[in-house]
């Protein structure tokens, strides 16, 4: 009788320990789902979009960009003309977040402008960058630095402000429009290597009519 009362208590304890882990584990494995679907991670892999056409006419240019950002071509400012932003939404949140951005620019080229004369000091000045809020940590202008098959130049740079950003610039000029062409892409230090494969692919798909 000892035998079998201890058998049935260990089994019965057996049993318990069984079912608390299983409910533990179910537990995390429902916790890391929605860790996982609240991690947005469809946002912050935008390279595997669908991609739609932007074109201006006015200047011949036409581009791909993802089909989950936003375009804007209204109200812009700085030679901007158009822009395009990954928003994210919160549904706990009624304001908007920009996760990454990246700006078309479009200036008239100095007179006599050649790829030659086109440096650091003509673009800073052209762009009227606040050289005071922003620090340059790398910048290049060689034979594989490229925009639309022409010499361009490209600057990495961290801008420090109300917001603190991580910047690209990619820089060309156009003879045949006489202007220079800026593509910007702006984005939180921190999260600015999540969104650069869906950039880098946005700035090679780039065309210009010449």
């Amino acid at each position: 009788m000892m035998k079998t009362t201890f058998l049935f208590f260990t089994l019965l304890l057996f049993s318990s320990l069984s079912y608390s882990t299983i409910q533990h584990t179910l537990a995390q494995s429902n916790t890391d789902d929605n860790n996982t679907k609240n991690t947005g991670t469809s946002q912050e892999a935008p390279v595997n979009s669908t991609f739609l056409i932007y074109q201006n006419h006015d200047f011949g240019i036409k581009m791909q960009y993802p089909s989950n950002w936003t375009k804007q071509e209204d109200n812009l400012a700085l030679h901007t003309i158009v822009g395009f932003s990954l928003i994210h939404q919160d549904i706990y949140d009624f304001t908007n977040t920009t996760l990454a951005e990246l700006d078309v620019r479009v200036y008239n080229a100095p007179q006599n402008e050649t790829f030659a004369k086109l440096n650091i000091d003509q673009v800073n000045h052209i762009g009227q960058m606040n050289t005071t809020n922003e620090i340059i940590i790398g910048h290049y202008k060689n034979a594989t630095t490229t925009l639309v098959g022409l010499p361009a130049l490209k600057i990495i740079n961290y801008y420090f402000g109300n917001v603190s950003q991580k910047e690209m610039q990619v820089w060309t000029f156009i003879p045949s429009k006489h202007i220079l062409v800026e593509l910007i892409y702006l984005a939180d230090p921190s999260k600015y290597h999540l969104y650069l494969p869906a950039i880098e692919r946005m700035i090679d798909s780039v065309e210009i009519g010449h």
